[in-house]
């Protein structure tokens, strides 16, 4: 019986399989992780049942630090714990739960301190004129303006918790610092342009928690698909192979072609099921003119079975037909399925910034959903 041999290499390898998301699975996984968020804003708001805040889960603002210790205790507890069930496919380890729940406490406290000062600031007597002496209109827009000033930066203590969380297991990710505070200002230029366009006459009614939710989830997840591991498991016994050094193609709508392409070969060549109830995984390299370059097992039952499915053959009846240079590739996971069907997924995934542009608008519109939903029943 063969056994894999694994090596622990950074480079050179295909950058798309460096990724701690696999590219494949960066839609379903972004998809997942939000509605998770959004599940654990709705819990946050079972539990606490406090008031409307436009810019984070329901949190205990203006009613002292003990109640903003226990706000963000919940608030990071749930929507931290939700999250994980999501991410814990990728990262095993329960640490977020910690990271996030201390994030959530400090930046509760923090805005909860800050706003206090800004109270202090604002009743004073000579503040108080001049808010008499504008608009009121302005003021509630400066009042609004500083509550996301302060949030986005008391957020940055959130972001640190989960960097913390996150160096061991990926690397070049010091910017994930700052993606709760660009959540929080995301969220809130939308509710600003929803205010703005109602004065104008337009009505854009959001719903605010949803539309944070939303924001946050959304921009968490797409910054994890941006992570890096910081080792890849590599599970090929040629170092040599194309698989590992041959350029990579990034054009997806060609990769989509390459996959379809695969999927009719591979069907037509394999006629029969295999012998037992395992999934046969295996890597497979394509050129851009559709020939089978090179492949290799990914489990063991790949490895005992090989003969049993049609690559070996097809791979070297085109490797025949192709040229001594290596040729830039398209990687595809392909799994054979015990009940005579294919699986392939392509490792370079949907782009990502369209991935952002699509769950920014489902985003705007659940929360223009809800908005409605809400001044209906009531």
């Amino acid at each position: 019986m063969r056994s894999l041999s694994s090596s622990k290499l950074v480079a050179p390898f295909p950058t798309s399989q460096q990724f701690l998301i696999p590219p494949f699975a960066r839609f379903q996984f972004t998809i997942a992780f939000t509605l998770a968020t959004g599940v654990g804003w709705f819990l946050i708001w079972l539990v606490l049942r406090s008031g409307q805040d436009p810019l984070m889960p329901p949190l205990a603002v203006q009613k002292g630090v003990g109640a903003a210790l226990i706000a963000g205790l919940v608030s990071g507890l749930v929507v931290s714990t939700m999250q994980w069930l999501v991410l814990r496919r990728y990262l095993r380890s329960p640490g977020w739960i910690v990271a996030g729940t201390i994030g959530y406490v400090f930046l509760t406290i923090t805005l909860e301190k800050s706003w206090q000062a800004i109270g202090l600031i604002t009743n004073a007597p000579s503040v108080t004129e001049v808010f008499e002496a504008v608009s009121p209109a302005i003021v509630i827009l400066a009042a609004a303006g500083m509550r996301a000033f302060l949030t986005a930066l008391s957020a940055t203590g959130l972001g640190f918790t989960q960097w913390l969380f996150l160096r061991p297991y990926t690397r070049s990710n010091l910017w994930w610092f700052f993606i709760p505070s660009l959540s929080v200002l995301l969220s809130s230029s939308f509710a600003f342009l929803s205010v703005l366009l109602l004065w104008a006459g337009v009505k854009l009614p959001l719903e605010v928690n949803v539309l944070a939710a939303g924001i946050l989830g959304s921009t968490q997840a797409i910054a994890i698909c941006n992570l890096k591991k910081r080792t890849v498991s590599v599970t090929l016994r040629e170092h040599n192979s194309p698989l590992l050094i041959a350029p990579e193609i990034l054009d997806y709508g060609l990769v989509h072609t390459l996959a379809q392409q695969l999927q009719r070969r591979l069907n037509s060549a394999w006629t029969t099921e295999h012998l037992n109830d395992d999934s046969l995984t295996y890597l497979v390299g394509v050129t851009q003119t559709g020939a089978i370059a090179a492949y290799s097992p990914i489990n063991l039952p790949a490895v005992e079975q090989v003969n049993e499915i049609p690559l070996p053959e097809l791979t070297s009846a085109d490797r025949l037909r192709r040229q001594a240079f290596i040729e830039p590739l398209a990687r595809f996971e392909v799994t054979f399925l015990p009940s005579g069907s294919l699986q392939i997924n392509a490792w370079c995934g949907v782009p990502l910034m369209k991935v952002a542009w699509s769950m920014l608008i489902a985003t705007l519109s659940l929360s223009a959903i809800a908005s409605v939903s809400i001044g209906l029943i009531t």
